[in-house]
């Protein structure tokens, strides 16, 4: 993401996915991606604590989601276990957010590179996850639908927590964060529709999760902006068959 005072406008996209293999994105990978969208954003709205607050909803929803699809039946432990891990928030990180806030807040333009990165690593830590639990369910190896057996959850959330750990994601995130700098004014735009619906609740956590399950069920989000940056990302990963190809072979392999 560009400095404030670079120019406003959009720089050229880059080359889009042809729309033949757009069209083939099959309906849990756009799910996917718009749940790690929202949980990106976060940090780019005037909302203290939302992001992590957000993080850990999200990360909870979109394995619940990805397991229903199986008819794959989760106890609330099971759940907490597949999607823990990665990002947590200690009490010196939550000290170390409130004492910072009141000054990012006066410098949020010179700070604004810095929430970006937030976005970046945030969209990929949903992303990331969302992609290897769809895989593992793939796999079978939660079974092929009902209960899940302890045992079989402890063994598929080691996999996907050790696949993470181990697992390169720079070359992703560079990519997001070309697609972001390339998608400035839709980025702006979609932050804006986001902060303008969660200025209308109290909780904006539930909101948020709200918006997901809206944006999950029909392909009009009710902003442009977010419907043409969705696009975009959606083209740019579906597109990464090699990187996706490695995710699922090193998940074999844990499995």
């Amino acid at each position: 993401m560009t400095s404030p005072g670079e120019p406003s406008g959009e720089r050229a996209a880059p080359p889009p996915v042809p729309k033949a293999a757009a069209a083939a994105v099959p309906p849990w990978f756009r799910a996917v991606v718009w749940d790690s969208l929202l949980g990106g954003l976060c940090p780019l709205l005037p909302i203290p604590f939302l992001d992590d607050v957000v993080l850990a909803r999200m990360r909870r929803r979109m394995v619940e989601h990805l397991t229903k699809r199986w008819q794959v039946t989760l106890t609330p432990a099971q759940l907490a276990l597949l999607s823990g891990g990665g990002r947590g928030m200690s009490a010196g990180r939550l000290l170390a957010k409130a004492a910072i806030y009141p000054f990012k807040e006066m410098l949020r333009k010179v700070l604004y590179f810095l929430a970006i990165k937030d976005a970046v690593d945030t969209f990929s830590l949903l992303f990331h996850q969302g992609y290897l639990v769809h895989a593992l369910l793939a796999h079978g190896a939660l079974g092929r639908g009902g209960p899940a057996d302890d045992g079989r959850v402890a063994v598929a959330a080691a996999a996907v927590h050790g696949t993470l750990a181990a697992t390169d994601t720079r070359p992703l995130r560079r990519l997001l964060v070309g697609v972001l700098r390339n998608s400035r004014d839709l980025v702006r735009g979609t932050v804006r529709w986001l902060a303008a619906r969660l200025r209308r609740g109290r909780d904006a956590a539930p909101l948020v999760e709200a918006i997901a399950e809206e944006g999950a069920s029909r392909p009009e989000l009710g902003s442009p902006d977010a419907e043409q940056l969705l696009d975009r990302l959606l083209r740019a990963l579906w597109g990464e068959r090699g990187y996706l190809e490695r995710l699922d072979a090193e998940l074999s392999r844990r499995l």
